[in-house]
């Protein structure tokens, strides 16, 4: 009896590995807190209940990603706990002082890890599907990365009735360059310290040129904000 040929063998792509998704659920829940904490610092109701949305939103991607590791009976804390002390230094030094870096820091922070996902392998078949893509690249990765999020539109005229002079201008830029390099230090360090994470998430792509993508899109969001 002979058997049957079913022609080469094909092998799905792996649910992204358990330290991998630590180091996302860690991220978003540092961002829960950056947003709550930056609510205080809003000058009216809107600005507190725009920020609030948002620690929202990122709370929701903690749980859905602590969901998918009890499903595989992976402990959510145990995950996370390798990546806390890189990600809660990056925290504390890039701490809103007031209410315009707060805005600064959720408009372009918040999708770095967005555009992160984009650049890298992950977003083009490195994990198994999309609910997994989707875990890596956050909710409403869509709308996030191109700019339709309805906090944008906020966050615009916020800055602007902020910025009113040149020297607030140029602090608020700085800042955003600062939050930028700060934030590519820490992934530096997170990717650094651990390279099956790091495989998994950028799939091949070079280091330099996801880093290099996020320099190009960050700088565009700081110029729609007018800085």
């Amino acid at each position: 009896m002979t058997e049957r040929d079913n022609g080469p063998a094909t092998t799905a792509p792996a649910a992204p590995p358990v330290d991998l998704l630590g180091a996302v659920a860690y991220g978003a829940l540092t961002a829960f807190t950056r947003l709550a904490a930056d609510a205080a610092l809003a000058p009216d109701l809107t600005g507190r209940a725009e920020m609030a949305a948002l620690a929202a939103v990122e709370m929701a991607h903690v749980e859905r990603v602590r969901a998918h590791l009890t499903g595989r009976g992976v402990d959510l804390v145990t995950a996370m706990t390798p990546f806390a002390a890189v990600l809660d230094a990056f925290a504390a030094r890039t701490a809103s002082r007031d209410w315009g870096e707060a805005l600064v820091g959720a408009y372009v922070a918040r999708t770095l890890a967005v555009d992160l996902v984009a650049a890298t392998g992950a977003a083009s078949g490195a994990v198994s599907d999309d609910q997994d893509a989707e875990l890596l690249r956050g909710p409403d990765a869509g709308r996030e990365a191109a700019g339709e999020s309805g906090f944008d539109a906020f966050a615009e005229r916020a800055v602007a009735d902020v910025a009113v002079d040149d020297q607030t201008r140029g602090r608020l830029a700085l800042w955003g360059r600062r939050l930028l390099g700060e934030t590519l230090a820490a992934a530096d360090e997170v990717l650094d310290e651990h390279p099956d994470a790091a495989a998994a998430l950028l799939g091949g792509t070079a280091r330099a040129t996801v880093f290099k993508a996020l320099k190009s899109r960050h700088t565009k969001r700081i110029h729609a904000l007018g800085l």
